[in-house]
Formats: structure tokens, sequence, C-alpha cells
């Protein structure tokens, strides 16, 4: 009787034959104070909390909010309305009153649901997930579990076979219990950090939570990783834990090894290839291309034809050692890694004209800063070759190299598109038979041409979409960098 509530939760069980309905009837107080607090209506129906059907031998429970909330009594899920299981075979005794209703529900409610009508019935936090994914199909109001046919959807309803379910709540438990493993060994640690290393720090030293397997697979993604973007320490830490685990990763996983040497070439050779087209498109100083060339001697090993070390940039050809003062500064000294002769390069900027004023009849001469730089490297070459045995005495490292016929090259310009201009150029550099002179679009068609011998597929350039307004900075490297820094310029004349 409503007179005899003393306002506490109760169940109310309505037996309607086959059907058997029980309302939940919550703490009066707690929904007075909700309505009032909400600006609601002063009511506390009982609402239906779940049913049984003894002719299908079901039951259903239809969670709700059963917490201090605007939306008391309403139901616990966005969709989900109800949740159905099958009743145990055989007799029971089904509930009659709220004793024995709670009864019902500590008893025969699956694992994995809420038993008490204090918390709205339907699934534990722990399995809450699932409702999440579920509720992702269109139109799906109802989760059945039970039997041995498969999981599915049909219409409203989602069916969960009894084993699936099972299976399913087992592995969240072990989730669950591993993360709570987990949490205790990072708690002992910080309780460790914050106690007795902090009092007592040369005692005990400062721990840090031990590695665990497949921490690194989860972490990037797993199959995804691929997708996977890093940010600051993780980089660097990921970057120092495959160099150090390098051996054992070509060791046990050669295919695998071969692959990320050839990614990683290639990731940084696409954006050398950025890098270099962007700057091309700028006025920059020598010392950017300069600094540019002497993080990727590659390049001019490509040009000269044969495998270069690097041996000085801004090297004096004409001083007392190889990096102090001197006469004569040339761009880079570099020697053939097989013969050890010396090789030196003469960096301009591609803004550097090639050809200068018409001669006659569509003839084009050189222009004053080409011919300079012909001019220069071949002072140099000369200069080398008197003062290298000077500078092995004070520069040891220098033993192995030598001056037999030293190479001379100079990166200068770009084509000119003229025809006439195009053909003055090539008859004038094909008669300095002791000076290679390679312009800055040819450098690049040669880093092009490497690209496509890598991967077989031809370089799609991203500057097209910056023309289309994509944000200029994505393209900046560190050289853009250090323009402003006064010994970055040192290598313009």
């Amino acid at each position: 009787m409503a007179d005899e509530w003393d306002g506490e939760l109760r169940l109310i069980v309505r037996n309607l034959g086959d059907t058997i309905n029980v309302y939940v009837q919550l703490n009066d107080r707690l929904v007075r104070n909700a309505n009032a607090y909400y600006g609601l209506l002063d009511v506390n129906e009982p609402t239906l909390l779940f049913t049984l059907d003894l002719d299908k031998n079901i039951a259903g429970v239809f969670p709700l909010i059963a917490h201090f909330s605007g939306e008391i009594y309403a139901q616990k899920y966005d969709n989900i309305k109800s949740i159905w299981f099958d009743l145990p075979p055989g007799d029971f005794e089904p509930p009659t009153d709220h004793s024995s209703a709670l009864a019902f529900l500590k008893t025969h409610l699956p694992g994995g649901f809420v038993q008490d009508p204090a918390y709205g019935l339907g699934f534990t936090k722990e399995l809450r997930p699932i409702i999440y994914a579920v509720e992702k199909i269109e139109k799906v109001t109802r989760i059945a579990i039970g039997g041995k046919d498969p999981t599915r959807h049909e219409h409203s309803t989602f069916y969960f076979s009894d084993l699936d379910f099972f299976n399913l709540r087992m592995a969240f438990n072990r989730t669950t219990r591993k993360h709570q493993q987990e949490s205790l060994i990072e708690r002992t640690i910080l309780a460790h950090n914050n106690v007795l290393h902090k009092v007592y720090p040369e005692h005990h030293a400062l721990r840090e939570p031990p590695y665990r397997p497949g921490t690194i697979y989860k972490l990037v993604g797993g199959e995804e990783a691929s997708s996977t973007v890093l940010k600051g320490k993780d980089r660097t830490a990921l970057l120092k834990t495959v160099v150090g685990n390098a051996t054992a990763i070509a060791d046990r996983d050669p295919k695998e090894f071969v692959q990320l040497q050839k990614d990683l070439e290639l990731v940084s050779l696409d954006r050398l290839i950025n890098s270099f087209q962007k700057s091309m498109a700028k006025n920059h100083n020598e010392g950017h291309w300069q600094k540019m060339l002497e993080l990727n001697p590659f390049i001019l090993s490509m040009v000269f034809g044969y495998p270069i070390v690097m041996v000085q940039s801004a090297a004096s050809v004409g001083g007392g050692t190889i990096a102090g003062n001197g006469t004569k500064i040339a761009d880079f000294l570099s020697q053939n890694s097989s013969s050890h002769n010396a090789a030196l390069v003469e960096i301009k900027t591609p803004q550097t004209p090639v050809c200068g004023s018409t001669y006659r009849g569509g003839v084009w001469k050189p222009s004053n800063a080409l011919m300079g730089a012909v001019v220069q490297v071949l002072d140099q070459r000369h200069k080398l070759t008197l003062t290298l045995p000077l500078h092995k005495q004070f520069s040891p490292q220098l033993s192995e190299l030598q001056a037999y016929a030293i190479d001379c090259v100079i990166v200068v310009g770009k084509m000119p598109t003229d025809p006439s201009q195009i053909s003055s150029f090539e008859m004038m550099r094909s008669q300095f038979k002791d000076v290679r002179i390679v312009t800055f679009d040819e450098l690049f068609g040669k880093l092009l041409l490497l690209r496509e011998m890598l991967t077989g597929e031809r370089y799609v350039s991203p500057i097209e979409d910056d023309e289309q307004g994509e944000p200029d900075y994505l393209y900046q490297t560190d050289l853009d960098e250090d323009e402003d820094d006064p010994e970055f310029a040192a290598g313009e004349d």
C-alpha cells in the first residue's frame, strides 16, 4: 500500500499471468530533491524495471537513470531500451514481492549485469563499450542474449549467442584485471619515487615503469601503425629503440629490416627533394646551399659519378691548416673514397645567370659570374696542389688525400629556357676539360631519377598544392631557420 511506504526504494510486482512486470519506485527524498532542483513536477511514479515472459521463458531489463539527475527515471542508454536473456530451464519461483524480486535479480541475472536496482540495472561499467558499439547500428533498440544461433542483427534487435557473449565478457574481465595489475605497479612506483626517493635519494634510486612486450605495437596502433603520427619525446624514444635493437631486428626479421631501411631512405629522399625544390624558388644565399650539400654529400657523389667523402666545407686551400685562415677558400674539399684523389666544389645560387650578353648572331657569352667561378676553382686547385704537403703536416686526417688530378665542379644557376642560350651554354661548358659545370635544376633532376630508380614511380610534387594556398611553413626545413645565423652566411662570397 502506498500509504505504508516509508520512502525507501521499493520493487512492485504485478502478476499478469504468463507475464510478470516488476516496477521500481526510487527513494522518495531523492526524487523530490531532483525534481525540485531541476524544476520538474513533484511526482514519483513507479517505472517498469524488468519483466518476465514465462511463456517464452525469457526476461528483459529496462535500464534507467536512478541517480540524482534532471533525467531521473529516463532510460539509461541513448538508443538501447531493453536487454533480454533466457530464464533458467525448469521450474523456479517467480518474484511476488519486493524481497523475492531482489532475490531474482541477484540469482538469475547473467554475469556482466548490474544487480542493484538503485543503480538502474543494465550492463556493468566494464561492459558499457558493448552498448556503445551496438548503438552505432542504426535503429537498434534491443539486445537479446541467449541460444546457439550466431551473433547477428535483425531489425531493431542485436542478438548475442550465449558463447559469444560469454567469451566477450571474459575478454573484458581479462583486460580489466590486466590494467588493474598495471595500475598497481605504476602506483607502487609512484609511491616509491615520491616517498623513498624523495626523502632518501642516495639509497633509493628513481624507478621507471617496466617495459612490457607488445607495448609499442599497441601504442602505435597495431596493424594501423603506419598511419600513427608520433610527437615530441615519443619520436625520439622510438628512434633510439630502433637503433638499439637494429642488430636483433636484422637477425630475426631481415625482410622487415630491409624494408625499414628502404622506407627511411625514401622518406629522407622525399624530404630532401621537397626542400631542394622549395629552395630553388627562393632567393637563398650560397651559405644555404653549402649547408644543404654538406648535410647531404651523396648529391655531390651523383655529380662526380663516384662515391666521395667530405673532407672540409669552407676549406682553406692556401693557408697553414685546412680549416684555418687562408688566402683561398673552397666551398667544399672532398675526396674519392677509393683513390683518395682530391675534388673541389664551388657553389653559387640558382639565381646566378649562366649566360651573359649576346655576342652576335644568337651567340651568347658566358656570364661574368660563371667565368669568375671557373677561374676561381682553377686557382683553388692550383693552390691546393702546391700546399697539400703542408696541409698534411698540420692535419694528420688528410694523410690519405692525394692531388693526382684534382676534380673541379661548379654548381651554378639554372638551365636557360631560350634555345640559343641553351646551345651557347652547352657548347661553352663542354670545352672545359678540367671543370665540370652543373646547374641546380640538373642536380634536382638527378635526385628525381634516383627516387624513380628506388621506387619505380614518378615523384609528385606537393608544391603544386602549396601554390593553391597551402601554408608555406609545411615545407620549411632547418636550413631556412638558420639563415639569420652569422656563421651560416660564412659561405657566401
